[in-house]
């Protein structure tokens, strides 16, 4: 984007972050440069709990350390604590510390703040210079909804009733469309309540509803982004029934996010997200994706935990 070349661009940093508008996640997740390994975001969008949705602050890392790395290396991996909440009303500053920069491979350090000295989330990136190797993949998994045309599937704003109901009342999760995302579900059973508790699933298409362009350093930030939206509901989906039953309800939040890009993919592209969560106890939960082209190609894996947090 155009600000990182100009720090007159960029917003004063006692002053709150202007609200995003919520259609073009270039915007959001645009950076003014601060130094050549300080950034700082432009925008925010406010999650359900009133603080910066989590991939937001994802986008922006992976993004930020990008800009620091020589130009032939993409992103393969990052591994992402969040350390807090992020205020809406406070910029966040991204600082980037070099680890590696070796022959093929980059490794940058992101520590994200903000002006109140609140120290957002702790991260590190590596980017590497692609080689002629060898190559293997898992196949998209029969049951997966590879085969299902994500155009004739069911958007979240389609799926209604008692059931999305109990959800949003007991998760916080909102059953409607984004201005930014298309999302579908190939199958609409997984985002029922009273789901079995042997490995929950959940699996969706996603993608941008517009055109990233071919920055491919913008399109793995983008995807960074996505990978924090919905992953986590196969954690607690199994649970919404119990907690309604008991009048109760579910903080969840990310602890962690771990990303690996196995394969060039573009965020305005359909993806398939394959998740399931292993484990969920003593107030944490663990959600493991495989992600997957139209094409079936598998491109990306991500994990994340999240705190589930019973509450009245």
């Amino acid at each position: 984007m155009d600000s990182l070349n100009a720090e007159a661009a960029m917003a004063p940093e006692g002053d709150p972050p202007p609200e995003w508008d919520g259609r073009n996640i270039g915007d959001l997740l645009d950076l003014a440069r601060v130094s050549d390994a300080h950034f700082r975001s432009q925008s925010v969008e406010e999650n359900e709990h009133g603080r910066i949705f989590g991939g937001q602050i994802l986008g922006q890392a992976l993004y930020a350390a990008s800009r620091t790395v020589p130009p032939d290396r993409s992103a393969c991996s990052m591994q992402l604590l969040f350390a807090a909440g992020g205020l809406v009303t406070q910029p966040i500053d991204f600082e980037i510390a070099t680890i590696q920069e070796g022959k093929r491979f980059s490794a940058r350090h992101v520590r994200a703040s903000q002006t109140s000295g609140r120290i957002v989330c702790d991260a590190t990136a590596t980017f590497a210079r692609a080689i002629a190797s060898p190559a293997h993949a898992a196949p998209a998994p029969a049951d997966c909804g590879i085969d299902r045309d994500p155009e004739g599937c069911a958007r979240l704003d389609d799926v209604g009733g008692a059931g999305a109901q109990e959800i949003e009342r007991v998760l916080a999760y909102m059953f409607r469309a984004h201005k930014a995302i298309d999302m579908r579900a190939p199958f609409v059973e997984d985002l029922a309540p009273g789901r079995s508790l042997r490995e929950p699933r959940m699996r969706f298409w996603i993608r941008l509803r517009q055109n990233l362009g071919d920055d491919s350093a913008l399109h793995a930030a983008a995807f960074a982004y996505l990978s924090d939206y919905w992953i986590n509901f196969a954690v607690c989906i199994a649970h919404v029934r119990a907690m309604s039953d008991k009048g109760a309800s579910l903080y969840v939040a990310s602890l962690n996010h771990a990303i690996w890009f196995h394969r060039p993919l573009r965020a305005d592209e359909w993806l398939l997200f394959d998740c399931t969560s292993p484990s969920g106890a003593f107030g944490r939960g663990l959600a493991i994706a495989r992600v997957y082209s139209h094409a079936g190609s598998l491109v990306a894996s991500a994990t994340q935990e999240c705190l589930l947090a019973p509450g009245a």
